[in-house]
């Protein structure tokens, strides 16, 4: 194998390490990244292997590269070889591995996290594709082939997570693929009678840009999977609207969900669904009459007990919805939706919207709702509330005012039963400790939400996962008064509980924080977005004469959602706690780092953790892209500056290799019956200086035929002269011309150079 072939062939491996490399890159999305450096050691070690092999001999290679992938697979195992890896005596681990790693990927949700076995399957499957890619590519010299797998690895994190174009990935992929097609197609040369050094044929040349562009495309135009229908693992975007809200909310991706702008004075948390009714199993997603939702809701009134509350009408207008769930967000106390398809019901006990047979992505609608602003005296004037004497007399509760008058409302019963053992247990007696002297249902659901945002709690995504009290019940309640650290599921649950237990109705809400400023304003509003990462689980807790009302005791969050909408600066918000919560949990502890921003979480502005840390990705990727794309010019100027340096020490091949270089990146196509002196006499008539030209010629020719080897001439000056005449005066043209040298990518085959022989 002559030393141009060993480079051609050296360079076709390293494009199919490269674009093995660039199709995994968007996999990090989907699957958390502590599997990649591994991947990447097999994505680079197997063409290496393959092309050391190749140098011994070309079956060679592929046995290498099944060593090392065997290598690869011994190394990332989660067990021992004989047994584990390999069957022996009856024991066989690799199949109970394969299927763990399986679940993790069919019963995860975005970003997945990779546990050891399925780090294996990852490893191993990089390995296995950069084997058949190197196969393909280098030996088979198939590249166009090679590209089927490599594309459908690529596009398959669309399937999962679609974040949009996903250019600034796309293109390093396509530069890849370009290369693999240039460098996979080229060994094989023809000689023409008269003709010119092969170069890669023209029609591969076209094959490969239109394979590139198409690689632009293609990552946008993957179509999405319906809501419910499993692709390759659980989608961020599609969530449970029950409780079980660990691995969405674990989920921390900041794809956007939806865009919102209202004309109330800040962005609206938004409902999902609620869940009133509780049992052993705990809280249950709520059902009910409903309505189509081109009738409405039932108009929203007080019965008076505390006077007139003042409200306020506002309009919230929902766009861009990406999210798969069979409900609508939309704010507390809708009481009319227009704009979305027919289809949607209104639920009149809970004013949320839902769907048996639709999904909310792609849906845009305005909402109507009515805001209710208490003042302070009508809050702690709504007095307590009793279950009725006669469950079967219908939804209502009695309640006994200041007054002694007995008035009852329109709300569910359940929604203050609780279990004998929840009142009377450890909740019970904890909620009535926190409450002593309250008073008032009012101040007691403060005290509640003020002791549950204290510095005696924080937030945790995963101590409920490794103590074992993931849920919502009353078991897990319990356990989560005793450890004190859990995410919004338990902070809501516990909270809704135990207010339960003194008598006052709740339910738990499901939907999305407020979201953050996106510098644009639609109909003069602030128009806000909101990210998948500010998925949120409330309480809401029902006060007679008012209806319901939305608390927060989740710390990490702001500020709780404002219970006290009166005019004055007492009246705007509920009281914070009196110790501020702990400041000193990690961001990964946090539901988002824009929910845990005091600056932000609430009104949207400003820039939070977690959009610097997108920027600095995104400058991040643009200057590998950058990097990329100059890389073919970088390495280029390398090569001639080192044959320059060559030349002048007598080496007389590189300043001949340089010569041909420079014509190549011209566009001339030396022939491999062209000489030295013809050559020349196309250089000079392309614009190169006859003196320089002939100074190379002169020093070519005597090396070859003279009788002895000519000493030392100064070379470098000639050669860059040349190259710079040569020179397109159009600046496009030129940069064009730089950043992708032909003589990189076309090796003629010509009389050898005198140190060639």
């Amino acid at each position: 194998m002559s030393r141009r072939t060993r480079r051609a062939r050296a360079a076709a491996s390293l494009a199919a390490a490269a674009s093995v490399v660039t199709a995994l890159i968007p996999l990090t999305a989907v699957f958390s990244p502590n599997w990649f450096a591994a991947a990447l050691v097999a994505a680079v070690a197997v063409p290496a292997v393959g092309a050391a092999g190749r140098l011994v001999h070309n079956g060679l290679a592929i046995l290498a590269q099944v060593a090392v992938g065997f290598a690869i697979a011994w190394w990332r195992f989660p067990g021992g070889l004989a047994g584990g890896l390999l069957p022996w005596d009856g024991a066989w681990a690799l199949p109970g591995v394969l299927a763990t790693a399986r679940d993790e990927v069919l019963t995860g949700v975005v970003p997945v996290a990779v546990g050891a076995p399925l780090d294996f399957l990852l490893v191993c499957a990089t390995a296995l594709l950069a084997v058949v890619v190197d196969q393909l590519a280098v030996a088979a010299r198939l590249p166009l082939v090679a590209t089927l797998p490599l594309v459908a690895v690529f596009v398959a994190p669309q399937l999962a997570v679609p974040r949009g174009d996903d250019l600034l990935l796309a293109l390093p992929f396509a530069l890849a693929l370009l290369a693999l097609f240039a460098t996979g197609s080229a060994p094989r040369r023809r000689r023409a009678r008269g003709g010119r050094g092969s170069a890669m044929p023209a029609a591969t040349i076209g094959v490969a840009i239109v394979s590139a562009l198409a690689t632009l495309a293609i990552a946008p135009a993957v179509p999405i999977l319906p809501a419910g229908q499993q692709g390759l693992v659980t989608r961020p975007l599609s969530i449970d609207v029950s409780l079980d809200l660990g691995d969405d909310l674990r989920n921390t991706s900041s794809a956007e969900v939806l865009r919102v702008r209202t004309d109330a004075a800040q962005a609206p948390y938004l409902r999902l669904a609620t869940h009133t009714g509780y049992g052993d199993d705990g809280w249950q997603v709520d059902a009910g009459a409903s309505s189509p939702i081109a009738e409405g809701f039932p108009e929203l009134s007080t019965n008076g007990v505390v006077g007139e509350v003042e409200s306020r009408s506002t309009s919230t207008w929902v766009s861009d919805v990406q999210l798969e769930a069979a409900y609508l967000p939309v704010p507390e106390n809708a009481v009319a939706l227009e704009g979305a398809s027919d289809g949607w019901n209104a639920m009149l006990d809970n004013r949320t919207v839902r769907s048996s047979e639709l999904s909310s992505r792609g849906e845009a609608y305005r909402v109507d709702a009515t805001t209710l602003a208490p003042t302070r005296e009508q809050l702690d004037a709504s007095p307590w509330a009793e279950a009725g004497l006669d469950a079967q007399a219908g939804n209502t509760i009695q309640v006994d005012p200041a007054t002694g008058e007995v008035v009852t409302e329109d709300i569910p019963m359940y929604a203050a039963a609780v279990p004998d053992e929840v009142s009377g247990g450890v909740i019970g007696d904890t909620a009535r400790s926190v409450t002593q002297g309250a008073g008032t249902p009012y101040r007691a659901a403060l005290q509640l939400q003020e002791w549950l945002r204290s510095s005696e709690f924080s937030y945790s995504l995963e101590t409920p996962v490794e103590d074992g009290f993931d849920g919502s019940d009353a078991q897990a309640v319990e356990r989560f008064l005793d450890v004190r650290e859990g995410y919004c599921v338990h902070f809501a649950s516990t909270y809704a509980l135990m207010a339960r237990s003194l008598g006052i109705p709740t339910r738990v809400a499901v939907g999305y924080l407020p979201g953050t400023m996106t510098g644009d304003r639609v109909d003069d509003m602030v128009q806000y977005s909101v990210a998948a990462d500010r998925l949120h689980a409330w309480p809401e807790v029902y006060l007679v004469g008012i209806g319901w009302m939305p608390f927060d005791p989740t710390p990490g969050i702001a500020q709780a959602q404002s219970v006290v909408r009166g005019d004055t600066a007492e009246q705007t918000a509920a009281p914070e706690p009196s110790e501020a919560p702990s400041a000193s949990a990690e961001p990964s502890a946090t539901p988002s780092a824009r929910a845990s921003n005091p600056a932000t979480a609430d009104d949207g502005s400003g820039d939070s953790g977690a959009d610097a840390g997108g920027v600095l990705l995104t400058l991040g990727v643009a200057a590998l892209v950058i990097l990329l794309l100059c890389a073919p010019a970088a390495w280029r100027r390398i090569l001639a500056g080192s044959r320059r340096r060559a030349a002048d020490a007598g080496d007389i091949g590189a300043a001949w290799r340089e010569l041909v270089a420079v014509a190549l990146d011209a566009g001339l196509d030396p022939s491999p019956a062209e000489s030295p002196r013809a050559l020349g006499a196309r250089l000079v008539a392309a614009g190169a200086g006859r003196d320089d030209v002939g100074a190379v010629v002169d020093a070519v020719e005597r090396a070859a035929f003279a009788p002895a080897p000519p000493g030392p001439r100064a070379l470098a000056d000639p050669l860059r002269a040349i190259a710079r005449a040569l020179r397109p005066e159009d600046a496009v043209a030129r940069f064009g011309r730089s950043l992708l040298p032909r003589s990189l990518w076309t090796r003629p085959r010509l009389v050898r150079a005198p140190s060639d022989r």
